[in-house]
């Protein structure tokens, strides 16, 4: 028997705890437990860990960048019927993980590229990546500046809405450049381990007061403890589960949160 987690492992992990943090999300109210968003944590490193493995064993990367830039654009939808269709002052519902997964792996793509650019002498292959950091990059900072604009607010949010922005994708660039890191150190699990560490004292904003009340993202930490036992192997497939499973799930947890 293999020893340790296989992805397949990490994603159920990852799913279970995902849902509890959602529960508190939606029913805060109603008494849920801060300790569910707590543990919930260290939801965000595993996928953002799993999509750099993905990105790195998928035979067909632009699908991969497709897939994810669909879903974020079928849950921003969702957002924003159910914002008007079903509205619940109480909730603020703007979770949408694959913009996050999708910058992320684009700027993977935009390594690759770079890596391969300098390998085989060919700067239209670099160029290329390096464009393509570059365009993240301002993309994000045009939009921060037209958001503080009244006259260019409403263009700033409907860009948003349809490219994933760096500085406003769930987790922000934070979370971005943490998978980036679990790329760029993938088979050296210390530096990766490393990169979540200091992320995590990067997301305190080096204010160690309410660690344990409201300031708690840095439990994100904990991540490191499944990701150390990950052994490599990918498990049972479950390729079109969690698409399918993220939008549903956070839905169904709105309207029961709206109407109960």
């Amino acid at each position: 028997m293999q020893k340790g987690l296989t992805a397949f492992q990490l994603k159920v992990l990852g799913i279970t705890l995902m849902v509890g943090d959602h529960i508190h999300q939606m029913f805060v109210l109603q008494g849920a437990p801060m300790w569910l968003t707590m543990i919930g944590r260290i939801v965000a490193p595993i996928f953002l860990f799993l999509s750099a493995e993905g990105f790195h064993y998928t035979r067909n990367k632009l699908a991969y960048l497709r897939n994810l830039l669909v879903g974020f654009w079928i849950m921003s939808l969702i957002q924003q019927l159910l914002s008007r269709l079903v509205p619940n002052d109480n909730v603020m519902l703007m979770n949408n993980i694959f913009g996050t997964l999708f910058l992320a792996v684009l700027l993977m793509s935009a390594v690759d590229l770079i890596k391969l650019g300098l390998t085989t002498k060919n700067p239209s292959k670099w160029g290329a990546g390096c464009a393509i950091i570059t365009a993240v990059i301002v993309y994000g900072l045009g939009l921060m500046f037209l958001f503080d604009s009244p006259d260019f607010v409403m263009i700033a949010v409907y860009s948003s809405l349809l490219i994933p922005n760096i500085l406003f994708v769930e987790g922000g660039f934070l979370m971005v450049l943490l998978a980036l890191c679990f790329y760029l150190f993938r088979g050296k699990k210390s530096l990766q381990l490393l990169a979540l560490a200091v992320v995590a004292l990067i997301s305190t904003g080096f204010s160690f007061q309410d660690l344990f009340l409201s300031n708690f993202q840095w439990m994100m930490i904990f991540a490191a403890i499944p990701l150390f036992f990950y052994n490599g192997q990918e498990g049972r497939k479950m390729k079109w589960f969690f698409y399918f499973f993220y939008p549903t799930h956070l839905v169904v947890l709105y309207l029961l949160a709206t109407y109960l």
